[in-house]
């Protein structure tokens, strides 16, 4: 997956035994076929791959790899994703099929087959020239220059979710062997993005992988892990079962899918998910919640179910609960795939329901009952010192109150017809006025915001996110509905228009 919010604690912690035994299932580690092909598609500008914890580190790579901006693996990285698309899991799908740098072979055929994330002519010539980049920018010697950093993490990760992840629960509650090999690989180049790609070589076991963006580090500058991770790895995991299933049937699932997606489209976009991956989406969610009813406590299971509605997965909570129906009653459904057929028969009653979902949502959200600049202003001054936000009721910031509104640039029909006496010029979505300095009052309904504005300037931002970030409650966290705000600012001298 793209992205993911702050992975649930849960409390499970497992007898030594089972540990033992499951480490023969689980294998975590920093993987050098992971951080070299995320080092060249960072370097063919992949945004997914710049943000980071770890600015030392990142800085490093960029000292060590620089000069090798312009070999031809990281042309045709570049290629491979404005042409095909590939990038965030689709990227992290192309190291797990190879062995190490810098032989970096094939364990899958290069064919259609075989899971690549694009066609078999591509993707050979592109690992072929990331095998010519591994020799050539002896990246081996970068990773032998910071084993310390890889050694840190892996003594870090390992014991918590060793002990916090009960991987033993899956293949009896899908009713198929357990031929999974799980792996955890904290991924260092970049912060964002948890993916969980899986793979299976000719003749060995199936291998699902979780693949976590580099955590805050703590006061040694080393990242830190705990059990609060189990959460995402119990979700990353999940994804190894339900996958398959969500493919197989894939043709009755497009007579719902693509409806329900368009009603949710603003938060599904955001998080990277077209119609198809929302389904498997789902499917994982409603079985994380089990894993949560079947090893925690109601309190987890009832923020889990927060989370979700505040990501618009508004079915989690009812496809969960027909999932208990499935564990009810086991001798007629051996299998979760036998299953299948009630869960489709469930998601072709959704396009019609999702909209009364999203209504009663709608109705708890906090309400924005006055805004200092008035939405599609067309004369604000730009020496404004601060913009002023009141709330119906008390809220938090998460960090995500503000964003600048990304998208092709230039003016829409509307906003021409709304402003006719703009000369309309291509909108720097990249940059937000915004700075260091105001909050909220003690009251919590108020939030001011130090302004930074440009003269002579359009500026098309958001307060909120449609999956869920900004502004929320107090009391149950609840956020605000995402409010589009659109102005622009005065030239320079200009005398204030009636």
């Amino acid at each position: 997956m793209a992205f993911r919010a702050a992975a649930l604690t849960l409390s499970l912690v497992l007898p030594s035994a089972q540990v033992a035994a499951q480490a023969k299932e689980l294998r975590i580690g920093v993987d050098r076929r992971v951080e070299l092909i995320a080092i060249i598609f960072k370097l063919a500008g992949s945004e997914e791959f710049s943000p980071t914890h770890l600015p030392q580190y990142s800085a490093d790579i960029d000292r060590f790899f620089g000069p090798r901006r312009n070999h031809e693996a990281v042309t045709l990285a570049r290629g491979l994703r404005d042409r095909y698309g590939v990038a965030q899991s689709r990227v992290l799908a192309i190291p797990i099929r190879l062995t190490d740098p810098p032989e970096l072979k094939e364990r899958v055929p290069f064919d259609s087959s075989g899971g690549w994330p694009a066609p078999p002519a591509d993707t050979r010539r592109f690992v072929e020239a990331a095998r010519r980049f591994a020799i050539d920018s002896r990246a081996n010697d970068f990773f032998e220059n910071h084993r310390a950093l890889y050694d840190s993490v892996n003594g870090r990760i390992r014991p918590p979710l060793e002990h916090a992840v009960d991987l033993a629960w899956f293949a009896p509650y899908f009713g198929i062997p357990s031929d999974q090999m799980f792996v955890v690989v904290p991924l260092l180049v970049a912060a964002e993005g948890n993916y969980g790609p899986c793979m299976q070589p000719p003749g060995t076991l199936r291998e699902c992988y979780s693949i976590v963006g580099n955590t805050p580090p703590d006061s040694t500058g080393y990242p830190k892990y705990d059990a609060g991770m189990a959460g995402l790895l119990v979700h990353e995991f999940g994804h190894g079962f339900v996958n398959p299933l969500g493919n197989a049937h894939r043709a009755e699932f497009e007579r719902s899918a693509p409806r329900i997606h368009a009603l949710v489209a603003a938060a599904m976009d955001l998080q990277s998910y077209p119609w198809p991956s929302m389904v498997n989406e789902s499917l994982d969610r409603a079985t994380e919640a089990r894993y949560i009813v079947a090893h925690g406590d109601s309190a987890q299971l009832r923020d889990f179910y927060r989370g979700q509605l505040r990501g618009s997965w508004f079915w989690t909570e009812e496809l969960a609960t027909l999932y208990a129906q499935y564990e009810a009653n086991r001798n007629a459904y051996p299998t979760f795939a036998a299953f299948m057929p009630r869960i489709i028969v469930y998601f072709d009653s959704l396009p019609d329901r999702v909209p009364a979902m999203q209504a009663r949502y709608d109705v708890l959200r906090p309400k924005i009952v006055s805004l200092s600049i008035a939405n599609r202003s067309d004369s604000v001054d730009p020496g404004l010192p601060e913009m002023v936000v009141r709330f119906d009721r008390r809220v938090r910031d998460d960090g995500w109150s503000v964003l600048p509104v990304l998208g092709p640039s230039g003016p829409t029909a509307e906003s021409q017809q709304r402003f006719p006496k703009f000369t309309w010029r291509a909108v720097d979505s990249t940059r937000v006025p915004f700075v260091i300095g105001k909050g909220l009052d003690s009251a919590g309904t108020t939030f001011r915001y130090g302004l930074a504005l440009e003269p002579d300037r359009e500026y098309d931002l958001q307060l909120g996110t449609p999956h869920g970030y900004g502004f929320r409650n107090v009391s149950d966290g609840v956020p605000v509905a995402p409010y589009r705000l659109r102005f622009r600012t005065r030239p320079t001298n200009a005398s204030l228009k009636p």
